[in-house]
């Protein structure tokens, strides 16, 4: 009489069995750019201001800060709250290739775009916010209205305080850490479309 085998039950596949999995899909060309950005990010300055012996650098994931006072640039950033809600979301685009490789769906490598997606929202947020008006201008419209007098002191106020951001901006460059991660964010939105075009040749045959 043969005895009875047992059934053997593969274990469910947890979450971070998945992600496990997710992450030795990534290729070697992909980990290395997001290496180079989590470098750029967070160790490398991606602005420098110099004044002459003075050298002051801000990080990438201490951006938000300067989109929200361009001021913090040059007198540093404060605002813990901010700075970790911001670095959390670096963190979560930084971490985005995982997801093609998580969900095997075509348009999921859409996610390798989120560190260059990213960096262009904020440089044009920055920009956005340092090239507009510091002082709102008065809502009287009349030339000869009350406010006159108030429109033409905020207009002297924001030509002076342009003047003078036209002077400190020369004193402003882009460091290594912008370099370095809009590098690897390119090569990792190359790595996307490659794999876009490698998912519609597998489809079409």
């Amino acid at each position: 009489m043969d005895t009875p085998r047992s059934l053997e039950v593969s274990p469910a596949r947890t979450p971070l069995d998945r992600l496990s999995r997710a992450a030795r899909q990534i290729d070697g060309v992909s980990w290395f750019a997001m290496l180079a950005i989590f470098i750029g990010w967070f160790f490398l300055d991606t602005l420098v201001v110099g004044f002459g012996a003075l050298r002051h650098g801000v990080r990438f994931f201490d951006i938000s800060a300067a989109i929200a006072d361009p001021t913090r640039i040059f007198f540093g950033v404060d605002g813990y709250l901010q700075r970790i809600f911001f670095g959390l979301v670096c963190f979560a685009c930084l971490l985005a290739p995982l997801l093609p490789h998580w969900r095997m769906s075509r348009m999921a490598w859409v996610a390798y775009l989120a560190p260059l997606a990213l960096m262009i929202l904020c440089g044009a947020l920055l920009y956005s916010k340092t090239a507009s008006e510091f002082f709102p201008a008065a809502g009287d419209a009349s030339p000869f209205g009350p406010n006159r007098l108030g429109r033409s002191v905020v207009g002297l106020a924001n030509d002076l305080i342009r003047q003078g951001s036209d002077v400190v901006s020369r004193h402003i460059v882009v460091g290594a850490g912008a370099y370095l991660a809009f590098a690897g964010s390119v090569l990792l939105a190359v790595q996307a479309f490659r794999s876009i075009l490698r998912a519609c040749r597998i489809a079409s045959v």
